[in-house]
């Protein structure tokens, strides 16, 4: 009890400097009490004024929305690959001469196949004084008639030409019935009688 009274003193001048940390603590408490209830503020009202649950509902609003066009968008790939399906997409043509005594190649067989290799066969033979032209259907790759050597020809030529559904962009767009030597993944190939598949 003597020392305590002796060092009454020490113990007053020690918690009143305890009191002084404690203070402050406390001050530095309230403090971060006040920037986090404002940080909230912000977020629930936000910088233009609407509240964060109004924000988190228009995303998802959002996401739905473009989940629907996604979905959209692939059922209308789905119809245009089933359309793409049917158009013409092998061509094949096989130039000839038709009579010994005419030359220049100037009668031809074109086959047209669409994706399943349905489609037909056009031949046309030039003579001096006429021209005659013949359409053989084909289906599934293979001819509804008796096919001559240049419309088999013609149509092995275009069952073997297999152009992917969506090219490549180039630089300058590429007509159906462009003539041209094809680099790798060309579309059209020029044969050196003239012939020529796409």
């Amino acid at each position: 009890m003597d020392a305590i009274k002796n060092n009454a003193g020490i113990f007053i001048t020690l918690l009143f400097l305890l009191d002084l940390v404690l203070l402050a603590a406390v001050f530095m408490l309230f403090r971060q009490l006040s920037l986090l209830r404002r940080s909230i503020t912000i977020l629930k009202r936000g910088v233009d004024g609407s509240s964060l649950v109004e924000k988190v509902a228009s995303q998802a609003l959002q996401i739905e929305e473009i989940f629907h066009i996604l979905d959209e968008h692939a059922a209308q790939k789905e119809y245009l690959t089933d359309v793409l399906a049917g158009a013409l997409q092998r061509v094949a043509v096989v130039r000839f001469d038709a009579f010994e005594d005419m030359g220049g190649k100037l009668s031809y067989s074109v086959a047209m196949l669409d994706e399943n290799g349905d489609g037909v066969i056009f031949t046309s033979i030039y003579g001096r004084n006429e021209n005659r032209t013949y359409a053989k259907a084909v289906r599934a790759g293979k001819a509804s008639h008796v096919l001559s050597q240049e419309e088999e020809e013609a149509l092995r030529r275009a069952l073997g030409v297999k152009p992917p559904l969506i090219r490549a962009r180039k630089s300058r767009a590429q007509a159906p019935f462009d003539v041209q030597m094809a680099d790798e993944g060309g579309a059209s190939t020029r044969e050196e009688d003239g012939s020529w598949v796409m």
